[in-house]
């Protein structure tokens, strides 16, 4: 957000919202070269006139896509943009903690990723305001997978092994869920998981986020591999119904072209864990071989 026309009328907007007593979780897209460095700083002090209706906000980098022609040239950021961008949000951060008793300011999951620095714990994110844009997801869902794993002996009373899945997911998250995978392996007797990444050939390489995954890429990557039991997607490559990629590919379409049931995993770690054992009774799985999807008590 920089100090132009359009930025008067976007913080106009924010005004007649916090006037109204609307809680305000907004966006910052990072464009590298033109928003960030010190109109990042200008924007986020900006924002802060309008507390204490914001309740957060989360710093994104602009997705890039390969449908860029014509458009400007942006560019991603490097690794050590990423960390230095990661600190100058985390030292406003700071302040707010000091003043306000939040940080008000995250950071993107990737922008740690890309930057190769750790992911921040669970009380860094409070109360996850920006889980759904892509702020605080790998550590959510790996703090719930270790609440889960106390209750292992439990989930394990439905487990039937031996059992084989494959985790399908984006190459940004591939370190992280193949670490939960790992563990899992080690405590599980008869259980093998494959995690495959997915590259993002319809959006471009440069998206590597799961929620941009395609069932086109899926099949054509997958294809002729191994996939074991059931093959394990993320539930945020489909629509809100659930029923369609973004390529408008069905589950159902998928299951057909690889030869096996397709498990729509959700994304919470707890659920992530018992749909890699088979006994989560609440994830849809989508079997061409028997026509329709369904609901499962347990495998």
């Amino acid at each position: 957000m920089m100090r132009n026309k359009h930025a008067g009328e976007v913080l106009a907007y924010m005004r007649q919202l916090a006037d109204a007593g609307i809680r305000i979780c907004a966006q910052v897209v990072l464009c590298r070269g033109i928003n960030d460095g010190e109109h990042l700083d200008r924007t986020m002090r900006d924002m802060l006139d309008y507390m204490p209706a914001l309740s957060s906000v989360s710093i994104v980098p602009a997705g890039l896509t390969r449908y860029r022609q014509k458009l400007y040239p942006l560019e991603p950021y490097t690794p050590e943009e990423c960390r230095a961008i990661i600190a100058q949000v985390g030292r406003v951060g700071d302040e707010c903690i000091e003043k306000y008793g939040r940080r008000v300011f995250f950071c993107a999951d990737e922008m740690y990723i890309r930057g190769g620095l750790d992911l921040p714990d669970d009380e860094f994110y409070e109360d996850y305001s920006q889980l759904e844009d892509g702020i605080g997801m790998v550590t959510s869902m790996g703090f719930e997978f270790d609440a889960e794993m106390r209750f292992l002996e439990d989930d394990l009373t439905s487990y039937t092994p031996p059992r084989t899945v494959t985790v399908a997911t984006g190459v940004a998250a591939e370190a992280s869920i193949r670490a939960l995978c790992t563990r899992l392996e080690a405590q599980v007797k008869g259980l093998t998981v494959r995690v495959l990444p997915i590259v993002n050939h319809f959006f471009g390489e440069t998206i590597t986020v799961a929620g941009l995954l395609t069932g086109h890429d899926m099949a054509e990557q997958l294809a002729g591999r191994e996939l074991g039991d059931e093959l394990l997607i993320p539930e945020n490559t489909l629509r809100a119904d659930g029923d369609l990629f973004l390529c408008g590919m069905t589950p159902m379409e998928l299951s057909e072209r690889l030869g096996v049931p397709v498990r729509i995993s959700p994304n919470d770690g707890a659920e992530f864990l018992t749909a890699l054992l088979g006994t989560n009774d609440q994830t849809p799985i989508y079997d061409a071989r028997q026509g329709e999807p369904k609901e499962v008590d347990t495998l």
